[in-house]
């Protein structure tokens, strides 16, 4: 049994405890163990650093934190602790945030043999005694709260945490260890479902800059063989779909797979409009085949057009069917987006390098953003293949992106790790909100890169408002 307490949640209690990354374990709980005060401390004392959470009925989330260790004690005892502290991470069914430090530190925390966790004298949070029985699925506390006797409250009420409600779903004790993974170096919105919703909101509200006149913004995905672009799709599309997609043809090759230019646009449903950003996917970049530079040129203004047959043996130029001579800022590229196997990111041929840094160079040419997708990222750290929500705690790929950053000229902010859908069966929250979160930097980007040519517009309208 993992507990109650949620990732996002377990992050935030490490920010409020302030001396690095934690394992939490638990260590009881009373919907495993029973409501026992003894049991309590058979599986609590001498435990080290812990953390005590509470889950009322009401949807709050409360609790404390003691850098000492819970103790057996016949008669009972006040013990010390300088870093102890109070918290609520819910209240009503809603994230609120605080951490409440302890003001009176000799008096942080009492144990007593018959006693759950208590917390301050008078006492500032005393959750139960003795033995509780289950009604249902609920335990009511027979314990009290005095909120701001010994821990600074910071004008928050009783009921602002409680909710004035002592029943509870359950009550939880985690030890803190060290972990071996980093602080984190990069911020992620949250893990959960409602974080995953709200960056969907977000792709799916996306509408290129009003005045342009154009229906879509297009993201060029572009990278060596095998490195998971045409993935990068299906993966954003099996988000939406709630399904695992694979309208794009992928799979591992020495040749490229893709053969065709497509400018997929992402569909909830058949029923549904797309959404207003293509990714347009090319032919892998090989070393000597593929499409190269002068080529990349003619897609990033927008002349190829959409089913495009590539052809090793005839580059593209103004005689391929279909050359769009004229193209609209609508045909064109809006930004582009590297996309690298994180296995190989730093090792690639001199030859292969030195041709994508050429293909960079046109994109800086046309002022267009760029961002390079680092995928297979569970294949390059252990602790992310455990746990996809370790990635900006995994000093693994904190290097890996600031090699990369080096080697590509492209700024940390820009290099986004990301775990494809590739082995699993079923779509999964963590690995979708690691692709929403890519999908939002990409469309950020390229909204703000579109809005250039809204300055541009508004510049040759007030010239030609002072030709009048």
């Amino acid at each position: 049994m993992d507990g109650r307490l949620t990732f996002t949640q377990k992050k935030v209690l490490e920010r409020f405890v302030a001396t690095g990354a934690k394992d939490f374990s638990l260590l009881y709980s009373f919907t495993r163990d029973g409501a026992n005060a003894t049991v309590f401390h058979q599986k609590c004392n001498n435990r080290g650093p812990t953390v005590t959470v509470i889950y009322n009925t009401k949807g709050s989330v409360y609790g404390g934190y003691i850098e000492k260790s819970w103790v057996a004690d016949t008669s009972g005892s006040y013990n010390r602790d300088d870093k102890a502290f109070l918290f609520r991470l819910m209240y009503d069914g809603n994230v609120s945030l605080n951490k409440f430090p302890v003001k009176n530190p000799d008096k942080a925390f009492y144990c007593y043999d018959t006693y759950g966790p208590i917390f301050g004298s008078g006492h500032d949070l005393y959750i139960f005694n003795g033995s509780i029985n289950a009604e249902g699925t609920q335990y009511t506390l027979n314990g009290s709260t005095s909120f701001g006797s010994d821990f600074d409250m910071s004008g928050v009420s009783t009921d602002q945490i409680t909710g004035n409600i002592t029943t509870v779903f359950d009550v939880e004790v985690y030890s803190l260890s060290e972990s071996p993974l980093a602080n984190i170096w990069r911020e992620c919105p949250g893990w959960d479902l409602k974080d995953l919703e709200e960056l969907k909101h977000f792709a799916a509200s996306f509408a290129p800059p009003h005045g342009l006149g154009i229906d879509t913004a297009n993201v060029l995905v572009i990278g060596p063989v095998g490195a998971g672009k045409s993935s990068f799709f299906n993966t954003v599309a099996s988000v939406f779909r709630g399904h695992i997609c694979d309208q794009a043809v992928c799979g591992s090759a020495e040749k490229s797979i893709t053969s065709k230019y497509r400018m997929y646009r992402v569909r909830g449903s058949q029923m549904e409009k797309p959404l207003r950003f293509c990714l347009c996917d090319t032919m892998g970049l090989e070393e000597s085949q593929g499409i190269d530079a002068q080529e990349l040129t003619y897609i990033l203004d927008g002349n190829v057009p959409d089913g495009y047959q590539f052809n090793p043996t005839t580059p593209i130029s103004s005689e391929i069917h279909g050359f769009v001579t004229s193209p609209t800022l609508g045909h064109k590229i809006h930004c582009v987006c590297f996309v690298f196997d994180g296995n190989t990111a730093t090792i690639l041929s001199e030859k292969m390098l030195e041709k994508i840094k050429s293909m960079q160079a046109k994109v800086r040419q046309k002022g267009l953003p760029q961002a390079v997708v680092l995928t297979k990222i569970d294949n390059v750290c252990s602790y992310v293949e455990e746990d996809v929500r370790n990635v900006y705690q995994s000093d693994t790929i904190k290097q890996l992106v600031n090699k990369v950053s080096n080697i590509f000229g492209v700024p940390r902010s820009f290099i986004l790790p990301l775990k494809n859908y590739e082995k699993e069966f079923d779509v999964r929250t963590d690995v979708s909100v690691l692709a929403m979160h890519t999908l939002k930097r990409l469309l950020l980007s390229t909204e703000n890169h579109l809005f250039n040519f809204l300055d541009q517009l508004d510049r040759k309208q007030k010239s030609s408002d002072s030709l009048e």
